[in-house]
């Protein structure tokens, strides 16, 4: 009889075991009630039911059958959505768009927590927008859905990690690169409303990663057309030091446009002194639409 106790409350640790390292709040759910029927039976074999405690434990170990079948298949799903992801990024290299959609809706089919199948979906369907040569004519609001929900699965990743552990770090780092994409594509819509969006998922990559230059150029784009021609000043200056401070290569004409951009914002403040410095800059590297800007504000 002692023997059959400690069986039985090794099998009840190994529920609980379980339980901590199932994949969802259901699976959690269902092996609690598991460990339930598991001590309960126990209880009935100190208590010399063993009829009863047969009963309880032969239902614990069919709900574990069921729970291990499901988890197995979900396995499955994750394993089989994650090749279909590759795959669609091949896909991608080669130009096939379509081809790529069609296996990353497989692939989130599959698997609804699958973050690089919507951010490929999601950058897909952008492209295929832009395409079309009507702006009337595009849609953005699946994109943003696509993003919307990568956000939200990494959310969740998130708030399951430790504060300071380097994997949070990560994680939050990719969260601002996905809050980035959707800002681009708010802003698509050229209404001031999408700009002010566009702006709030800046300001939160700029907190998740204080030092990615792409939240700060979006952003400057986007105070510019709501006419915050400081804040855009300051942000193109952020940008361009953190991009020099990690030797980020542009090309001359990259940091041409720049420079212009810089100096049309010094201008919209009438600051012509660095309005005429930054044009200077830009007319240097080869952009000649710098010179009139650099004539207007000569000192």
């Amino acid at each position: 009889m002692r023997n059959s106790i400690s069986i039985l409350k090794t099998v009840a640790m190994m529920f609980t075991i379980f339980t901590l390292t199932s994949f969802s709040v259901k699976a959690q759910t269902d092996t609690t009630e598991v460990i339930e029927l598991m001590r309960e039976g126990i209880k009935k074999v100190s208590e010399n039911e063993l009829k009863r405690a047969i009963y309880l434990i032969d239902q614990g170990r069919e709900k574990l059958y069921k729970i291990a079948i499901s988890i197995d298949e979900k396995n499955q799903s994750i394993i089989e959505s994650n090749k279909l992801t590759r795959e669609a990024e091949q896909l991608i290299k080669q130009e096939n768009l379509e081809g790529a959609l069609d296996l990353l809706n497989q692939a989130i089919e599959l698997n609804d927590q699958n973050v690089e199948a919507y951010k490929f979906r999601g950058s897909i369907r952008l492209i295929l927008e832009q395409q079309k040569p009507r702006k009337r004519d595009r849609d953005y609001i699946k994109l943003i859905n696509d993003y919307t929900n990568a956000i939200s699965i990494v959310n969740k990743n998130i708030n399951n990690t430790d504060r300071r552990s380097q994997e949070r770090h990560e994680l939050e780092k990719e969260k601002a690169k996905i809050l980035i994409n959707r800002a681009y594509v708010k802003m698509q819509s050229n209404r001031t409303p999408g700009f002010y969006s566009a702006i709030d998922d800046y300001n939160e990559a700029t907190q998740l990663d204080s030092e990615n230059w792409d939240a700060y150029l979006g952003r400057a784009v986007a105070y510019n057309k709501i006419r915050e021609y400081r804040r855009e000043v300051n942000d193109y200056l952020k940008a361009i030091e953190l991009m020099q401070k990690y030797d980020y290569f542009l090309t001359d004409e990259e940091w041409s446009n720049l420079y212009l951009n810089v100096a049309n914002a010094y201008a919209n403040l009438r600051d012509k002194r660095n309005a005429f410095d930054y044009a200077v800059k830009s007319y240097n590297l080869g952009n000649l639409d710098a010179e009139k800007l650099m004539e207007k504000n000569r000192p």
